[in-house]
């Protein structure tokens, strides 16, 4: 333990045969170093067990080697998978994840984000249902001590050096209506997520897009409200299965809406897909196990969150880049829950 608390970069730049400069700079992930270099730094560091003093580092820098990321449930099962994927990105660029769990609370996430600016985080990665005044002001006074500030996923306009990552969401929603209109549905039917006033929801003009290329029309009483949750999905398809011509496919926000959809279904007595298809949007774990396996959309979130973790490298080797939007193409994955053939298209 003694041996351990008294090395110095210095033992470790002799063992590396490289100076203390590029022992600092692989350790803060500096560019100018061969990876040959790196590689042998880093086999150095790890078999000498150095722990550099981030602590020292951050003080002198101004911030620290922490990343905040900012979700709005961590029972939904999209985001386990986005924040491995900033979470493994950090550690190999040496840098740790606080991560915030709001339960879709306005007054929390405003609470994470001043609790985050105390403590002087490199970055923020935020995934947050609505954009409100005070989460506004906020993510100023952030930006204001040049912290980057990363949306994933990304669904609004990015401000001044903010970045979005996202995918194209009306192409999502295209991909998955389209397939079922080619197993020849004629009544699809389509639980939104939910729209603020003013706004336009890319997933409906992909469900609405799908239709019209076809030259179809699509009825109003086949769209309804809807939202995220498995509750969402069973109260939308309550409302639909009362219709006097009930649909044969339903189209949900996401795949815990499309879970919520196939539970009332059963409830109801209908079997899916022989009586009614149905199509998620995300490719959670569960999608591929539950019975019907579940036809979807696929969002690749473990990349996008590796992407938005070197977003926030990016922004703070060149903070003043302006405001970018980077897209994520989604993918079909055709399961039994629609009736189609297994696979990816």
């Amino acid at each position: 333990m003694s041996r351990r608390l008294k090395l110095t970069m210095d033992d470790v730049a002799r063992a590396a045969g490289v100076s203390k400069q590029t022992v600092s700079a692989v350790i803060n992930n500096k560019s100018g170093i061969s990876e040959e270099t790196r590689d042998r730094v880093r086999q150095v560091i790890a078999r000498l067990d150095y722990q550099p003093n981030l602590l020292a580092g951050s003080l002198r820098a101004q911030r620290s080697f922490t990343i905040g990321v900012v979700i709005p449930s961590i029972t939904n099962p999209f985001y386990p998978e986005l924040v491995r994927g900033i979470e493994d990105q950090a550690q190999r660029d040496g840098y740790s994840v606080f991560l915030c769990n709001t339960d879709e609370n306005q007054e929390k996430e405003v609470k994470y984000l001043h609790l985050l600016r105390r403590h002087r985080i490199a970055g923020l990665i935020a995934a947050t249902i609505k954009v409100h005044p005070a989460w506004t002001e906020a993510l100023r006074r952030l930006a204001a001590q040049g912290v980057p500030v990363i949306f994933v996923p990304g669904t609004y306009r990015p401000g001044e050096q903010v970045v979005c990552i996202s995918v194209d969401d009306e192409e999502g929603f295209l991909t998955g209506t389209s397939h079922l209109l080619d197993l020849g549905h004629q009544r699809i039917a389509m639980i939104c997520p939910p729209i603020e006033p003013g706004q336009q929801s890319p997933r409906l003009a992909g469900f609405l897009r799908a239709h019209f290329e076809r030259g179809r029309k699509v009825l109003p009483e086949l769209i309804v409200p809807g939202g995220w949750h498995v509750t969402d999905g069973q109260a939308a398809t309550a409302q639909l299965m009362q219709l006097a011509r009930t649909p044969t496919a339903i189209v949900a926000p996401n795949d815990m809406a499309a879970i919520g959809a196939i539970t009332k279904l059963k409830e109801l007595g209908h079997r899916v897909p022989e009586d009614v298809a149905v199509v998620g949007y995300d490719n959670i774990a569960i999608a591929e196990w539950y019975d019907p396996p579940l036809t979807t959309v696929e969002q690749p979130h473990y990349d996008m969150g590796k992407r938005a973790m070197q977003a926030v490298l990016e922004r703070l080797a060149k903070p003043h880049e302006p405001a970018e939007m980077i897209k994520f193409a989604t993918t079909l994955i055709v399961r039994r829950s629609s009736g189609g053939v297994r696979g990816k298209l």
